[in-house]
């Protein structure tokens, strides 16, 4: 029986196959649609050096999600008992049969062995080769010149592969110039320019009659760092553990500069500016530190000057990912791989134990469409990684709503062209925790674009499902609150974020040397990570570990409590004039559970 289900499915694999043009000893392995926004130019120069890599299969996704699991879940007896850098590796890496019959594979096809580099865990291969090369080792793939219509950007790229038969089961994708085209607003910044202010304008009216609760230094017109540590709650703590270390992810080019972090400091956080603060400057993937004042980077800028303004004088470090793969040096590539997540995400999983941050706020995204699935899975893994490692992980919700400004911005990138709304990637992710962002102070309420210049963003996946921890609250959610207004627009049994929330309108920041007003999930997720390196720090100083992959502890033990805010007022509108999800009581697909109080949460982790 089993032989002969072998054979029916070798025989379906073969008609597929020559449906597509395929030669029949090979099965297709991706096969998209042109994104919008991208238009094929023309085909591809033979002799045009193209960059590859090949994801190998490891069940790791398994094996690391059991893990994390166990080791986040506060009911379990594993509890926080993180693993080593070299624990996860093993864990990540393929059997030695699947790495053996690739390599045969590609030094068939004429790739010597010598030019191939490895991921860490050796679960990835990197390499080069012309597209003539190419196309002949992924069955006839045809590559061609496409281009964003909004950036002129130009990239290779095929629309379809397909891998032999004999190494398909051991391959989960092939990336670099294959089927990863980035949204037009690919890795866009989560951050919306307000507008310039001038320090004096801020100092007028940043003290005024506000209610109980809210500090004098808030103004919901101009919101500095010393209003955001009193509100919340942290401006009488001081860090004190020299193992405490906040990672923030940098892409696009964008800069952090020095210059404008001491302005910043100057005004908004005068000690830090007497003690000289300053950040680590890593750079990955052909990026360069520059420190040019008219390159800073207004992205690069905020998240830096809301993280220094909330930790100092703990250990910062930037680290800003190009788009150029881990290849050998003497090796020669012309075109950007276009993922950066991924080459972040092997120097993260590579770095010892002592090197590696505790926390990491990303402000970045995609449309999660728009990231081949098999790409996003595997980049899910390696964040679940991290986490497995004690490190607790951020990303923005995205300052859209439920998707784009108009209804015809939501529509699914596949042959069938449905309405929908659009969740983003990593947001999406189980294993991250993603962050939304709120204004005003009394009461907190969802950001709305008519002021605060963004919709908070808020969804489903169509790429996870919903996860353990969080099976309770969404379901009530979608019982008591969601009607059926929106059925078909969003997966109900999709991993809901965000997961919580955080102040992200109209932040003080300096650019250029001067100051602007900001606004953005990119505001409000490095501020809740600095918060989170708060509580870290305090555990460290009592000989705690870090809290690393915090969902199930949010979600099991602070949902309802004084440490998370509800906020109920507001909605992720957004796909034209719909308006998408609501805020309500307990968690909701726009604020999750809540804001923080940085004096609550310290007394619950100090506690366990």
């Amino acid at each position: 029986m089993r032989i002969q289900g072998w054979l029916a499915l070798l025989a379906q694999i073969a008609l597929a196959s020559s449906a597509l043009g395929v030669n029949a000893d090979y099965v297709v392995k991706e096969d998209v649609v042109v994104p919008r926004g991208w238009v094929r130019r023309a085909p591809a120069h033979g002799s045009e050096r193209v960059p590859l890599s090949i994801a190998l299969r490891s069940n790791a996704d398994e094996r690391v999600v059991d893990a994390i699991q166990r080791t986040s879940d506060p009911d379990s007896d594993e509890y926080l008992h993180h693993r080593t850098r070299e624990e996860v590796l093993d864990l990540l890496r393929p059997a030695k049969h699947t790495k053996t019959r690739v390599l045969r594979w590609l030094m068939e096809y004429g790739i010597d062995e010598s030019t191939i580099s490895y991921s860490a865990a050796g679960d990835v291969l990197y390499f080069s080769t012309t597209v003539a090369e190419a196309s002949e080792l992924l069955g006839g793939a045809v590559f061609d010149m496409f281009e964003r219509r909004d950036t002129g950007e130009q990239s290779v790229r095929t629309t379809k592969y397909a891998l032999p038969l004999s190494v398909a089961q051991h391959i989960d994708y092939v990336g670099g110039s294959t089927t990863y085209f980035p949204s037009t607003k690919a890795h866009r910044r989560m951050a919306e320019w307000v507008g310039d202010v001038s320090w004096d304008e801020v100092a007028k009216t940043s003290s005024m009659n506000n209610p109980p609760g809210v500090p004098d230094s808030c103004n919901v017109a101009h919101v500095t760092s010393l209003c955001l540590r009193e509100f919340y709650g942290m401006h009488n703590y001081t860090p004190q553990s020299d193992r405490s270390h906040i990672g923030i992810a940098g892409y696009l080019g964008e800069n952090a500069n020095y210059d404008d972090l001491s302005l910043f400091l100057k005004h908004q956080r005068p000690d830090a500016y007497r003690g000289h603060a300053t950040f680590d400057y890593v750079t990955l993937g052909g990026a360069h530190n520059v420190q040019n004042a008219s390159k800073a980077g207004g992205e690069a800028n905020l998240d830096v000057q809301a993280v220094q303004g909330v930790v100092w004088p703990m250990r910062t470090t930037y680290y800003l990912t190009g788009t150029k793969p881990p290849f050998k040096k003497d090796q020669v590539t012309t075109k950007n791989t276009n993922e950066p997540y991924m080459v972040f995400l092997e120097h993260m999983i590579g770095l010892g134990d002592d090197e590696l941050p505790a926390v990491l706020t990303t402000s970045y995204g995609d449309d999660e469409q728009t990231v081949p699935e098999p790409y996003a899975r595997r980049a899910c893994t390696l964040l679940a990684a991290l986490g497995l490692r004690g490190t607790s992980v951020f990303f923005s919700s995205g300052d859209q709503g439920v998707g784009g400004n108009h209804e015809e911005d939501c529509v699914s990138n596949d042959r069938r062209h449905r309405r929908t709304f659009l969740p983003e990637f990593p947001a999406s992710c189980p294993w991250v925790t993603t962050v939304g962002a709120t204004y005003k102070f009394d009461p907190e309420v969802v950001t709305v674009k008519n002021y605060t210049f963004i919709t908070s963003g808020g969804g489903f996946s169509n790429y996870f499902p919903r996860p353990f921890y969080q099976e309770h609250a969404v379901h009530k959610y979608l019982t008591v609150y969601q009607d059926d207004k929106d059925q078909g627009w969003y997966n109900p049994l999709g991993r809901a974020y965000p997961d919580v929330s955080a102040q992200g309108s109209r932040f003080v920041i300096a650019i250029n040397g001067k100051f602007s007003l900001v606004s953005g999930t990119s505001a409000s997720t490095p501020l809740f990570a600095s918060i989170v390196a708060l509580l870290n720090d305090a555990r460290f100083a009592k000989g705690l570990p870090s809290l690393g992959f915090l969902n199930p502890l949010l979600y099991k033990r602070l949902a309802h409590t004084p440490g998370l805010h509800d906020v109920v007022s507001g909605s992720a509108r957004g796909c034209g004039d719909r308006s998408g999800f609501q805020a309500h009581r307990g968690w909701d697909p726009v604020t999750g559970l809540g804001t923080p109080s940085f004096p609550e949460l310290l007394q619950h982790v100090l506690a366990r």
